[in-house]
C-alpha cells in the first residue's frame, strides 16, 4: 500500500486485495471518501460487481461515500487493485447522502480534450453536488502525449478566474517498464527553471501550488487517476500565459 497526501489533507491510496479478500471503506463523518477499481473484481455487500482489466482497459467505476456512510466489499477470484481517495470537510458540513452511490461503468462519459500531441481522454468521476468539495477522475494519453496540457494552475481564489484547489495523482504505464514527466514551477519562474519529478508506474504526486503539466515517454500510454479538493468547491485553472495561444486551436480548456 502506498499514500500520498496534499497539504490541505486530500489523500489518495493505492492497495492491492488478495483473491477473495473483504475490505470496508469510509465511516468517518468529518471526511468524504471514494473507491476506484484499477484492475480486477470487487463485489459490494449490496450484490453489485464491478471488473476491470487494467487502468487502460474497460471503464472507470467504483463508489463514492458520503461523510459518515461505508461500504463493504470482496475482491474477486484474481484480486483487485484499487484506489482509494478521503477529503475532508469544512467543520459542521451537514450529511450531503445515507449510502454510497455507484460511479461510472459502462454508461461512464470519455471527454476527448485537446488535439495532436496534447489529445487525451477525461472521464470525470465526481463533481459538486454529488460531492461537497471532492472531485475526481481518470486521464489516459496515449504513446507519449502531453496531458494537463498547457500549464496551468488552481493555488488562488479568485473566481471566476482561478480557484484554490490541490491534487493528488495515481500513475500507471503502459507498457509499465515505461516513464513520465510531472514538471511543475511558480510564477515568477520560468518553465527552464522548472521541477522535473519522473514518474515510474504505480507512482503517486501531489501539487499543491503552481504551474503543473505531464508528458509520457514515446510509445508508452499514460494513465492517471487525479483526485482534487480545496477551499472552493469548483476547479478553474488559469493557464501560464505564456502558453495560452495552444488553447485557441481546440475547443476544450486544459485541465486534467
Amino acid at each position: 500500500m502506498t499514500t500520498c497526501t496534499t497539504a490541505n489533507g486530500l489523500t489518495l491510496t493505492l492497495t492491492t486485495l488478495a483473491p477473495d479478500e473483504p475490505h470496508t471503506i469510509g465511516a468517518d463523518p468529518g471526511r468524504e471518501h471514494a473507491l476506484v477499481l484499477l484492475a480486477g473484481t470487487l463485489t459490494s455487500t449490496t450484490g453489485k460487481t464491478i471488473d476491470r482489466e487494467s487502468p487502460f482497459n474497460g471503464p472507470a467505476s467504483g463508489w463514492y461515500l458520503p461523510a459518515g456512510t461505508t461500504t463493504a466489499f470482496t475482491a474477486g477470484e484474481t484480486g483487485a487493485r484499487i484506489a482509494y481517495v478521503s477529503s475532508p470537510l469544512p467543520p459542521g458540513t451537514p450529511p450531503t447522502g445515507s449510502a454510497p452511490v455507484l460511479l461510472g461503468g459502462p454508461g461512464a462519459v470519455v471527454e476527448v480534450r485537446g488535439q495532436g500531441s496534447w489529445e487525451r481522454e477525461v472521464t470525470t468521476l465526481i463533481t459538486p453536488p454529488l460531492s461537497v468539495r471532492l472531485q475526481l477522475g481518470e486521464t489516459l494519453a496515449r504513446d507519449g502525449r502531453w496531458s494537463t496540457y498547457p500549464p496551468h494552475r488552481h493555488d488562488t481564489s479568485n473566481p471566476p478566474h482561478e480557484t484554490a484547489v490541490q491534487e493528488a495523482f495515481a500513475f500507471h504505464l503502459n507498457p509499465p517498464t515505461g516513464f513520465a514527466v510531472l514538471l511543475a514551477y511558480d510564477d515568477d519562474h520560468q518553465v527552464a527553471d522548472a521541477t522535473a519529478t519522473v514518474i515510474t508506474d504505480r507512482a503517486l504526486a501531489a501539487v499543491d501550488h503552481g504551474h503543473h503539466t505531464l508528458v509520457g515517454a514515446g510509445g508508452h500510454d499514460l494513465h492517471y487517476l487525479w483526485a482534487a479538493t480545496g477551499e472552493d468547491p469548483q476547479l478553474i485553472t488559469r493557464t501560464d500565459p505564456a502558453h495560452a495561444w495552444i488553447e485557441t486551436t481546440t475547443p476544450k480548456g486544459p485541465s486534467a
